[in-house]
């Protein structure tokens, strides 16, 4: 693991280190590894052990039900803190279907992280749930299905699954994580993996939130005049605080009814189609800020992204 550490930092990588948890509290509560009596000493040696590396954060937890283990989480996190002073963010991962907001109130806790493992429908409420709690503190959707999982009831896990869940937990107020079942198993194709189509796309994600001012996006469905949809079919959009950008995900293909006033940096609005499977953008047109406009998503697409900005 130091070796991990510094190989890590030298690539410009932050590691997030989950050291006491395990699937079902296997470390907890079958092997009896982390106890109450052993916590904090654990996160002492670990707190000095690596306090002087920064590209660290700490994941107390780990496929725990937070609600169950609060004094052992409690013992560690006092002991990780004492040694290394507080130098390193910690944060919970929890077990499927939850959420570490049950301690969202706890001064250790810097971010929130969700699992929702194979119940991908619960992405966009739970995530939007903990973007409004208060205080405000990040959200991580850090584990919901894995491209070509082979453990989820409902399979299989598509690329264009993969794309719901990012665009559904972005445009709730969160960050995402991409997995893929060859890489977690460490499957002999793991190295092909890197290359999977949902990790592929995540890359076009990545480049249409990051070409705006993303960290100033408000999720705000009421940019849909009607077309909003639920469930399966949710289709999700954002807007920038200043006005000048909305960006809007249909999860299938669909017409939307859009209220145009929502860009309000400026008179027009010039409308672009992103392909999330591919990248290629079309530019629609450019219109008023008034009124409502009706979008039909690209035929032969699966979803699309339609990119509204301000013509400054």
């Amino acid at each position: 693991l130091d070796h991990i550490v510094r190989v890590a930092q030298g690539k410009g990588l932050v590691l997030v280190i989950l050291p006491c948890g395990g699937s079902g509290g296997s470390f907890v509560d079958k092997k009896k590894i982390v106890t109450k009596e052993n916590a904090g000493a654990y996160g002492r040696w670990l707190g000095r052990r690596y306090k002087d590396m920064p590209n660290i954060v700490w994941a107390n937890g780990f496929d725990l039900k937070p609600w169950r283990y609060e004094e052992i989480a409690r013992e560690f996190v006092a002991g990780l803190q004492e040694a290394d002073g507080g130098s390193h963010l910690i944060t919970y991962h929890p077990s499927g279907g939850a959420s570490s907001s049950f301690l969202h109130h706890e001064d250790w806790l810097a971010a929130n992280i969700i699992q929702t493992w194979a119940d991908y429908l619960k992405i966009y409420p739970m995530v939007f749930s903990d973007y409004m709690r208060i205080p405000p503190k990040p959200v991580i959707m850090a584990e919901g299905a894995y491209e070509e999982g082979s453990e989820y009831p409902t399979k299989p896990i598509t690329p264009l699954l993969i794309r719901k869940q990012a665009y559904w937990s972005y445009l709730a107020g969160g960050f995402h994580t991409y997995g893929h079942n060859d890489i977690w198993r460490k499957n002999p194709t793991w190295r092909e993996a890197l290359d999977a189509p949902g990790a592929r796309q995540m890359g076009i994600l990545k480049k249409i939130f990051t070409a705006r001012h993303w960290w100033k996006l408000v999720p705000d469905q009421s940019i849909f005049a009607s077309g909003a949809s639920g469930e399966k079919t949710l289709n999700a959009s954002a807007r920038s605080a200043d006005g000048d950008s909305v960006i809007v995900y249909l999860s299938s293909p669909t017409t939307v009814l859009l209220k145009m006033n929502k860009i309000s940096a400026s008179k027009v609005v010039r409308a672009k189609w992103v392909n999330p499977e591919t990248g290629q953008e079309t530019i629609i047109g450019d219109f008023q800020n008034s009124g409502m406009r009706s979008f039909t998503t690209p035929q032969s697409q699966e979803d699309a992204v339609l990119l509204l900005d301000a013509v400054l």
